[in-house]
């Protein structure tokens, strides 16, 4: 057929048409495919391969193979193997003929462990996938390993080798809080790099060693890996693992970085690394590093609060520019931790068969208001807790005292434990008040006692008996209330602190400067206080602390624990006192004689002091060992009308003084002269009244020479304490 002009010209023209279509669908097919680093397609040719291995890094003659792939990362062509060139983890296969410009990158060796600082005993395998049209360098390190196979998938859901790359290294960053570090490569990461990327790597990497076997370690990776490959996030049990890690890996970090610096001179090369603190989610908020403040400001609009025994609620504003918490960082396996358990608490279990709840606050943080909620309390006495403050790390960063008052009506009833302790801290007690009496007695001439009499030499065996005997009722009763104030058994530790303060107070009429056992860990090498006045002053506070703890009642005659233990708070007055009068503070001490006076509990009797009477505040039965059937109101209504007495002469109230004195002479049947000193001081004497020494001391009575007002230190106490220097004159 012969076609008309026209028609001809108008087939040319599509025909020629079609075929510039196909052509330019052809050509830009040809473009996308073969254009270095562009498409999915496979190009064979010669490409540059080198970088480091490292886990720590891996050592000399580790293999490391490369694998071409197609685009779906399907193995093509053959295989390069090569090995690590030093110590370092460096490779550097040179230009290698090579299938794909995709390869997976295996290398399979023995490794530096940076957290055990020490070479690995098994062989780790590593990969990392790259496309060599992109890079010629690459490191194989975890963030590679972990990543490649979340890469694979993106990809064969129709991303390309650029864009599944990126989306891997985001989504495995951001399962740490590190996702502010996205945009470095991870192929690009180097433990000695110094470098940010350098912390990421390391946190990492540590993450994946901690507590782990080399075996472990293989088995770890691989689940992470294909825990990311599914989805790019890692499930709540992987999530609570790299919690459990980073728990354990806190105060290790220094270790860590000394690790990874030590092996690299080793290695003849001076790294950094950068603070390891910032690239750790510590808080778990999903930010990496944010926690971490070098300059920590924190105030609290108060440090302490105080309830009533009814409880209640308080609020403390808290100002600070790091996140805070009333919850320590903790092991996220550890469910239910258990409270940490003093070891006198087991031992103590039994001290109350009534010991009540302990304090009972509950508290919340938010919006940097603490809120604290105290139950009305169970226990007698008072009770103290902490509301602790944390950073990130679990450092303790500011602490609230919360003091809840006792219910003096709630009895304490001792438990067998409690009967022991308390029956074994009273007869130390009383023989070390006994022996003091005894030669106290001696000394003074007060009773002639052919064996004990003034002078003394440093190894005078009474005065040795009673210096050890006072020590030894100190030193039991010091360990006990150490370890009742760190257990739920604080209500009873008052008892003891009044035991102590009074047998203080005896040894510094007689001694000087002593030492206290309570403010050291070793009772036996107790340094001597600088001066007696510090001595009372702790005494004072020690007593000042326990002032809620007696009850208002006049004291049992009795000797049994139970009776004992109920001390009223008349005894507690006489001790506090006695400081006082020590202190030479007679007007403080003349308001808690004034108080016992009137609280009217006690009357005078006749006789001298050893028997109980109605008079009797604090009765003691003397030791056999040290006066056989003796027996004596140590502290009695005499005692406190005397003391009293020698407090309104101090005062200026001669009238009031000589009143008192009458008021004991008259009932003791005693004759007395006038003279109020005078009078005290025969009073005192025939009476057989303990603390006779200190009333002498005060009062210029005694033909003692000036060494002679204080007792020589014993010499084996010498011995026993190097820094115990010897009283003056002996």
């Amino acid at each position: 057929m012969i076609l008309s002009g026209v028609s001809y010209l108008k087939n040319m023209k599509l025909k020629y048409l079609c075929l510039s279509i196909i052509s330019v669908f052809a050509l830009a097919g040809c473009t996308d495919d073969n254009a270095p680093g562009g498409g999915d397609m496979p190009q064979s040719g010669k490409y540059q391969l080198s970088g480091k291995v490292e886990k720590g890094p891996f050592v000399r003659g580790s293999a490391i193979s490369v694998q071409p792939l197609d685009k779906t990362m399907t193995a093509i062509g053959t295989v390069f193997n090569g090995e690590i060139r030093d110590d370092a983890g460096s490779f550097d296969l040179g230009q290698i003929e090579l299938a794909s410009q995709f390869v997976r990158i295996v290398t399979d060796g023995y490794y530096f462990n940076e957290v055990t600082g020490s070479l690995s005993t098994g062989q780790l395998h590593l990969i990392a996938l790259a496309d060599l049209s992109d890079r010629s360098t690459v490191n194989v390190n975890i963030l590679t390993h972990l990543k490649s196979g979340r890469i694979q998938t993106l990809m064969k859901g129709g991303k390309n080798f650029a864009e599944a790359d990126r989306q891997a290294q985001t989504e495995l960053l951001t399962q740490f809080g590190l996702q502010a570090y996205e945009s470095m490569a991870a192929e690009s990461m180097s433990i000695s790099a110094g470098t940010d990327g350098s912390g990421v790597l390391i946190a990492i990497s540590s993450l994946v060693l901690n507590e782990r076997s080399d075996a472990e370690v293989t088995q770890y990776l691989s689940v992470l890996s294909q825990d990311l490959a599914d989805d790019g996030e890692f499930t709540d049990d992987n999530k609570r693992t790299i919690a459990h890690d980073r728990y354990h890996l806190q105060n290790n970090l220094e270790n860590i970085a000394g690790n990874i610096t030590a092996r690299y001179h080793d290695l003849g090369q001076d790294v950094s690394v950068p603070d390891l603190r910032y690239f750790y989610d510590w808080n778990g908020d999903g930010i990496a590093g944010n926690e971490i403040v070098d300059n920590v400001e924190i105030s609290l609009s108060q440090n302490e609060v105080s309830f009533d025994k009814d409880g209640g609620t308080a609020t403390v504003q808290v100002t600070s520019n790091i996140p805070l918490s009333i919850e320590p960082y903790k092991d996220p396996f550890d469910i239910e931790p258990s409270n940490p358990v003093n070891p006198g608490d087991e031992f103590f279990q039994d001290i109350f068969v009534n010991t009540g709840d302990p304090i009972n606050c509950n508290y919340t943080y938010e919006n940097g208001i603490l809120t604290i909620r105290v139950d009305k309390t169970q226990r007698h006495g008072a009770q103290s807790s902490n509301v602790y403050l944390y950073d990130a790390m679990g450092t303790i960063r500011a602490d609230v005292k919360v003091t809840l008052a006792g219910d003096p009506s709630i009895p304490l009833v001792l438990g067998e434990t409690g009967r022991k302790f308390v029956s074994i801290g009273f007869d130390s007690f009383v023989k070390a008040l006994s022996w003091m009496y005894y030669v106290e007695r001696g000394y003074t001439g007060m009773y002639p006692y052919y064996e004990v009499k003034c002078p003394f030499n440093v190894y005078d065996i009474y005065n040795s008996r009673a210096f050890n005997a006072a020590y030894s009722s100190i030193a039991f009763n010091a360990n006990v209330i150490k370890s009742l104030q760190s257990s739920d058994y604080s209500d009873a530790a008052p008892y003891f602190i009044l035991l102590n303060a009074i047998t203080y107070t005896e040894m510094v009429d007689k001694w000087g400067r002593i030492g206290i056992s309570e403010l050291t860990a070793d009772n036996f090498e107790v340094p001597r206080q600088e001066t007696v006045e510090t001595t009372l002053r702790y005494l004072e506070n020690s007593l000042d602390r326990i002032s809620s703890a007696f009850n208002e009642k006049k004291g049992l005659l009795g000797t049994s624990p139970d009776d004992v233990f109920d001390m009223p708070k008349d005894v507690w007055r006489l001790a506090k006192a006695n400081v006082y009068m020590a202190l030479n503070e007679p007007q403080r001490a003349m308001s808690y004689l004034q108080e016992i006076v009137d609280n009217r509990r006690y009357s005078l009797s006749a006789g001298n002091e050893y028997d109980a009477n109605s008079g009797t505040i604090l009765f003691v039965k003397v030791p056999d060992e040290v006066m056989s059937g003796h027996t004596m109101s140590y502290y009695s209504y005499a005692d406190v009308l005397l003391l009293l007495a020698e407090c309104n002469i101090a005062t200026g109230n001669a009238a009031k003084a000589t009143s008192l004195v009458n008021q004991v002479a008259k009932t003791k049947n005693i004759t007395v002269s006038g003279n109020n000193v005078s009078d005290m001081e025969k009073l005192r004497k025939q009476l057989y009244l303990p603390r006779y020494f200190a009333f002498q001391k005060r009062n210029g009575f005694g033909d003692y020479a000036a060494y002679q007002k204080l007792w020589p230190i014993p010499g084996d106490q010498i011995a026993l304490s190097p820094g115990w220097t010897q009283n003056p004159g002996y």
